[in-house]
């Protein structure tokens, strides 16, 4: 089987959790932007961010440490001491956050109730717990199981949304089941939405614990320090980057609030999440990616691999851009049920973009990883949050929501500038940027095309933008088909 075809094949697995984890977001959306008004929803997105850069801290690199480690010495002891390490951690950071819940609901705002950061702080411990587990799981190319796993979590996710958010409001409201109306309203609280949603969050995070037991129960508690110095060395700038990148991605959502309102950044949060569409490849590519170049990084022909891998997930994921943003309106008339949460809709073309340069910045990431220089990661991904909050703070008050959005545009360019310039010089990859570029632009075309559109019927509207997305799609397969065959064909492992 071919290097390129064993990538993609475990993309596919490793894409089924993910993109079920990202149609989580869709299939919520419009059960959020129904019952839920904006400034409920932007809390929503708010404790979100927190808690996605909280995970970072609660992990500090430790799951790509495990994978350079083991990779090199096959040692077990790797595994059990990276597990306790992040165990005992995470219970020290939950307690603190727990105790201290009062304290940190009234910083945050007074729309955040003490009960939500204490959910927070038992939600940030199960997902800690099961990071190394999972990234054995990963490590062993055990991509069905770590998509079964995801897949049976991410569903549970929905029923119990569902059953929170709609079924029994509808029930206490008496809409149906009328007999079971005076037992609901005895605990059930309208006003809870946000900590419902949390509540469900939690619950289905409990499940993990038995579907990994196999892998957790082979975790023997220990503590080597000579094993773990040289691990939280490798770590630190991993977690900084980490960090740094969490930042790039959830920061519109701290500072938003702040500088608008809660209510504005519920209304763009609805369009972030349609642009992350873009992220559904980008997700499932990295989970595959970062063992696959690992494991080839000391093939002789490393770099000319690398730089087909480049090349075709760059031209898939124009295809998306384009198809996403050019069916816009009328993927936000589907997912987004309140009008008031497709204002800012005419941002969505350039949350694409970025979300396509942050896709390119992971691909360039591959030497300063293999290269043990993830030090330089750590710089890109700071320089990156700088611009994000400079940015944000700046252009946001100028011009609202197209400031948070070009601000990542511009993040994730320089990042990928650096990347790519720093990269020539340690492991020189045979990037070919030029008719990559030109793809991107004729797919800003045939969008700004797409967005002229104004018949007097908005099916007709449609049914244009429609066929602008299959002409682009049939222009890119006529241009790559063939050599994506060729090279499946003929890169053999």
């Amino acid at each position: 089987m071919s290097q390129i075809r064993k990538l993609a094949g475990q993309t596919a697995y490793y894409g089924i959790s993910s993109i079920l984890g990202r149609v989580l977001n869709f299939l919520l959306l419009p059960i959020w932007t129904d019952r839920l008004m904006a400034g409920a929803y932007g809390t929503v997105s708010n404790l979100y961010a927190y808690i996605a850069i909280f995970l970072i801290i609660y992990t500090y690199g430790m799951e790509t440490a495990f994978f350079r480690f083991s990779a090199k010495s096959k040692d077990p002891k790797v595994y059990h001491s990276s597990a306790t390490a992040v165990l005992i951690t995470s219970c020290l950071i939950s307690l603190i956050i727990g105790f201290n819940s009062a304290g940190i609901s009234r910083l945050l705002g007074e729309d955040v109730q003490p009960v939500y950061i204490q959910f927070i702080a038992i939600i940030l411990f199960l997902d800690a717990i099961v990071a190394i587990p999972f990234a054995k799981l990963r490590l062993e190319e055990k991509a069905l199981r770590f998509a079964f796993i995801k897949t049976i979590v991410i569903v549970l996710t929905i029923i119990l949304n569902l059953l929170l958010i709609i079924v029994l409001p509808d029930i206490a409201a008496g809409k149906y089941l009328l007999q079971w109306q005076p037992w609901i309203l005895s605990f059930f609280r309208s006003d809870f939405q946000v900590g419902y949603i949390l509540i469900a969050n939690l619950l289905a995070n409990v499940i993990y614990v038995p579907l990994l037991f196999p892998e957790l129960k082979k975790i023997k508690l220990t503590w080597d320090f000579k094993l773990l110095k040289p691990m939280l060395i490798y770590a630190l700038p991993i977690f900084l980057m980490g960090l740094g990148g969490m930042i790039n991605e959830q920061g519109y959502n701290i500072i938003m609030k702040h500088i608008l309102d809660v209510e504005s950044l519920g209304i763009f949060s609805s369009t972030v999440k349609l642009s992350v569409i873009m992220l559904l490849g980008i997700q499932a590519f990295r989970y595959a990616a970062e063992p696959f170049f690992f494991n080839h990084a000391d093939n002789k022909n490393a770099p000319e691999l690398f730089a087909r891998v480049m090349h075709y997930f760059v031209v898939f994921n124009v295809v998306v851009l384009v198809a996403v943003a050019l069916n816009g309106k009328l993927i936000g008339d589907i997912f987004l049920r309140s009008p008031a949460y497709k204002e800012a809709l005419y941002v969505l073309p350039v949350l694409l973009v970025a979300k396509l340069f942050y896709g390119v910045y992971v691909n360039l990431s591959v030497w300063f990883k293999i290269k043990d220089r993830t030090i330089f990661g750590t710089y890109f991904a700071l320089i990156g949050a700088i611009v994000t909050i400079v940015g944000n703070l700046v252009l946001i008050p100028e011009i609202g929501f197209y400031g948070s959005a070009f601000t990542a545009i511009l993040c994730y360019l320089i990042m990928s500038m650096l990347c790519y310039w720093k990269g020539r010089e340690i492991f020189p990859i045979p990037y070919k940027f030029l008719p990559l570029l030109g793809y991107l632009l004729l797919g800003l075309l045939f969008i700004y095309c797409g967005m002229q559109v104004q018949m007097n019927n908005v099916y007709l509207d449609y049914a244009v933008q429609f066929l602008l997305t299959l002409t682009f799609t049939a222009f890119m397969f006529w241009k790559e088909g063939r050599g994506i065959r060729y090279n499946v064909r003929n890169t053999k492992s």
